[in-house]
């Protein structure tokens, strides 16, 4: 029989219909050191973002994600976190955070942490305690462990791999003050912390107390799947030939490092803090098989996640992006994405962040096209995320080695170009002027992309059909409909026949559960197409209710769809959509 508290969330589900926040407003992820530098020093910080808020109202954003700013010796820009309770200097102050949720929530916006929970710092207190002897009060806070000794020589207990780079056993670093090994998922500089520990399990829930007392809406979780390892340390399995082109972690198979059961009754923790501060949400970071990633929304009586990213589009494959210039490959991820789905889940997508290449050099900086793909997904039923600069699809700058500031570039110097983080992190670019009005210092953290005199906000702004411009239009009108974002996808078709291979169509029930809708997207930047939407729909008549081209109708039996284009049109034995032309 359900528990009480899963009957008052099912109520709470059921009374919900015109949506969460997190689920009708759109997400967009600010990489701080890239966003805005309020002080000249080249580096983003607090109170540039503060002095952007009216930009991000303007273009539709509901709710804010931005990455680390906690203090941290920044070796991995902030995820490597010294002070779970500490704002960076190098972005500002305690007060400085206090006033950018102060004036985002008079926009109407909400602010989520990035809550790094895997690993802290090793220059962290807690680390620097646990390291300081064997008989530590904190020593059983990190995975320690003396190795072992094969023909005389001192070993790591077992093969597994830093997600950074280097061989067989590189997550174990051996401390030569106490003689033993800490292990590390990711940097030798970022040990894990031990979630077998009870006392570390409720320190972290101490931390999410923290800032949701200071206000923030929420979290996006970093790192899931590492939360737990096997404690019998069983080696991994490992493609020796995989290695010869591809770094030494992506060629083992994680079945000991990654999402270990016990997981779940982690999250399910956080859960359970947050949901004590009302309308507050937890976003998790799982690069998983869909079967797993389902499983991180947890059950309607023991929920977890309120929406576990969703990397089906972008790509499960670090390194290995889907081509989403291929209409089949985007009707196949959508499908499979929505198939999976629980029917009391709320979905979301993902094109892209600060760990992947841009989706203009997924695309081959085919700026028509990534117009097109930010525009179709940002008109389905979840909630969108936005990287910022997508919306001005902007570009990847290629950053040569000697220049490299990311340690999976630095650590893998023979696959930096693949490996390498920096060319997605280049400043946001606002102006064509100096340093794209990004800051007025002569030298950026990360070199302004030269592109930006033509690739900006402000120049974007003014043109009709710019990326900036059909962005701010598709999440106008997902606004004026905030029942789209409650929708379900009910049929993504795949046979479209020989002359239908560019189109791409989703078909969902809006969230009255009375309206069906399409949303219909030529996915050729470069030819008409055309379509039978009568057949499609099984209805005579349909109506448009949105359009990135100028348009006032639509001919269902004979659709003519601009190179490029996206619409939305519905049916229904309610209430009709009024039609609104981009």
């Amino acid at each position: 029989m359900p528990s009480v508290r899963a009957l008052l969330l099912l109520l709470a589900l059921a009374e919900a219909k015109s949506g969460h926040w997190w689920e009708t407003e759109v997400m967009y992820q600010i990489y701080p050191r890239s966003f805005q530098d309020s002080n000249g020093d080249g580096t983003g910080d607090l109170k540039g973002i503060e002095q952007r808020l009216p930009y991000l109202k303007e273009l539709g954003v509901g709710f804010l994600w931005l990455s680390p700013v906690m203090k941290s010796p920044m070796m991995d820009f902030g995820y490597d976190i010294a002070d779970f309770h500490a704002v960076d200097p190098l972005f500002g102050s305690m007060q400085d955070m206090k006033d950018l949720i102060a004036a985002a929530e008079k926009l109407g916006i909400k602010l989520l942490m990035d809550f790094v929970p895997n690993h802290s710092s090793n220059a962290s207190e807690w680390f620097k305690e646990s390291r300081s002897s064997k008989t530590s009060p904190k020593r059983d806070w990190y995975m320690w462990h003396p190795g072992v000794v094969v023909d005389g020589e001192r070993r790591p207990p077992n093969n597994w791999a830093s997600n950074f780079g280097g061989g067989l056993g590189s997550s174990w670093t051996w401390d030569e003050k106490t003689e033993e090994y800490y292990y590390h998922a990711f940097g030798e500089f970022q040990p894990d912390l031990n979630y077998r520990n009870p006392e570390v399990v409720e320190a972290m829930k101490e931390v999410l107390r923290f800032w949701l007392d200071l206000g923030v809406g929420g979290f996006r979780i970093d790192a899931v799947p590492f939360l737990l390892e096997d404690p019998e340390l069983r080696d991994e399995a490992f493609d020796a030939a995989c290695a010869k082109t591809q770094p030494i972690w992506n060629c083992m198979v994680h079945n000991y490092t990654q999402n270990d059961p016990k997981n779940h009754e982690i999250i399910q923790g956080w859960r359970e803090t947050v949901d004590q501060y009302g309308e507050r949400v937890i976003f998790g970071e799982i690069y998983a098989p869909l079967k797993d990633l389902m499983e991180y929304y947890g059950t309607p009586e023991k929920p977890e996640f309120n929406v576990p990213f969703n990397f089906e589009v972008l790509g499960q494959n670090y390194g290995q992006p889907n081509d989403l210039s291929v209409a089949k490959v985007v009707r196949d991820a959508v499908r499979s994405y929505a198939e999976a789905l629980p029917d009391w889940c709320h979905g979301n997508w993902v094109l892209g962040n600060h760990d992947n290449h841009r989706l203009m050099q997924r695309l081959r900086n085919n700026t028509r096209l990534a117009t097109t793909v930010y525009a179709f997904f940002n008109l389905l039923p979840g909630t969108p995320v936005v990287y910022q600069g997508d919306e001005i699809a902007q570009r990847d700058l290629f950053i040569p080695y000697s220049l490299c500031r990311d340690p999976m570039c630095l650590k893998n110097p023979e696959m930096f170009a693949t490996t390498g983080r920096d060319p997605e992190r280049t400043p946001m670019q606002w102006t064509p002027g100096f340093q794209s009005g990004f800051s007025t210092s002569n030298r950026t953290w990360l070199p302004v992309n030269p592109d930006h005199v033509t690739v900006n906000v402000e120049t974007e702004a003014k043109a009709s059909t710019s990326p900036l411009s059909v962005m701010r239009s598709t999440l106008a009108w997902r606004s004026r409909h905030p029942t789209l974002s409650l929708g379900s996808i009910t049929e993504v078709p795949g046979d479209l026949g020989q002359l239908n291979q560019d189109l791409v169509v989703a078909k969902y029930t809006m969230g009255d559960e009375t309206t069906t809708a399409a949303t219909v997207a030529n996915w050729n930047p470069s030819q008409v197409l055309s379509v039978d939407l009568q057949a499609l729909l099984e209805a005579s008549k349909v109506q448009l209710a949105f359009s990135t081209a100028s348009r006032e109708e639509v001919d269902v039996k004979g659709l003519t769809l601009a190179p490029g284009e996206v619409v939305v049109v519905t049916y229904t034995s309610g209430k009709v959509l009024v039609p609104i032309i981009a």
